[in-house]
């Protein structure tokens, strides 16, 4: 099995990888496809736990979010071995009490399209109208945040204040939209992470008109922020928060789930300099910064 935390994986290696972990561990892992990409590209969800409780952690909707799908894989595959092997993760998280009473779905690769594109160019589309329409934006590909229609996911929720970039743009138009707004409509779970690359902050969005909702978030996210860094010598993530009608909440997935499942939705960001090109370090680092980001919201529900 491929080490994902510190090696650039294609599309089709991280979806081997989750669905080899999943049929290895079958007792405790259920590998689904949820929907497929414009270019029929598969998304695949992995659920780890037997519990009737679900937390929901998402990445990879921008194809600049190189390392961060592999980052989860890990997370999973870590989890899962742990509670096989009935080890206390870092000593102090038992999985196998935990996952008898919840589960974790991890989403790791929600644009496949635009990963495949950020490495192998426009030409990765298979549709050849889609590829033209792309390659007729004049975007380098390694600047490219889209899909394979050239629609940025992270803004096509429909959340109470999505704002319109396009004529013809509607919310919940793109198939990667789709499919996650049917996963959490199916099972509106208890909290929503997610990962991305950005600047070191932790991100946290408020309902409307739920105070008591709203306080509970910005607990849970100074509570993670506190988490995020073991290194003593290092500055803690940022906290930032959303207003319903800020604008980093216009079509994001995040806000979207706030709004509708009426649970807390936090963005986990890690600083996007020389992302590419750090080392196997570096990027095990970062990896360890995060890596128990989702235990530590469950034990704190």
């Amino acid at each position: 099995m491929i080490k994902t935390n510190n090696t650039l994986c294609t599309y089709e290696e991280l979806y081997y990888e989750m669905w080899e972990t999943a049929g290895r561990y079958s007792r405790i892992t259920r590998f689904q496809v949820i929907g497929s990409s414009h270019d029929e590209r598969l998304i695949p969800a992995v659920w780890v736990g037997n519990g009737t409780q679900t937390v929901f952690c998402i990445a990879g909707m921008i194809g600049t979010d190189r390392y961060m799908p592999g980052y989860l894989v890990e997370m999973m595959k870590e989890y899962t071995r742990a509670w096989e092997c009935g080890w206390k993760l870092e000593e102090i998280y038992d999985l196998r009490d935990l996952f008898e009473k919840w589960t974790i779905c991890f989403v790791p690769l929600l644009n496949p399209d635009g990963y495949e594109i950020y490495e192998n160019d426009f030409f990765a589309i298979r549709n050849p109208i889609y590829r033209q329409m792309l390659r007729m934006q004049e975007v380098s590909c390694k600047e490219f945040t889209g899909n394979a229609r050239g629609t940025e996911l992270r803004k096509n929720f429909p959340t109470g204040y999505y704002r319109r970039k396009q004529i013809h743009q509607q919310p919940a138009s793109e198939n990667e939209t789709k499919a996650l707004v049917r996963m959490f409509q199916d099972d509106p779970g208890r909290g929503l992470l997610s990962f991305g690359y950005a600047g070191k902050r932790i991100v946290y969005f408020r309902q409307p008109q739920a105070f008591s909702a709203n306080q509970k978030s910005y607990r849970m996210a100074r509570h993670l922020q506190k988490c995020s860094a073991s290194d003593m010598d290092k500055k803690n993530f940022h906290l930032e928060d959303v207003e319903p009608a800020g604008r980093q909440g216009y079509g994001s997935p995040e806000q979207f789930y706030a709004e509708i499942c009426h649970q807390p939705a936090f963005r986990i960001e890690v600083p996007c300099e020389n992302a590419a090109h750090a080392t196997s370090i570096e990027k095990q680092t970062e990896y360890r910064e995060i890596h128990t980001l989702p235990l530590e919201y469950i034990f704190s529900l």
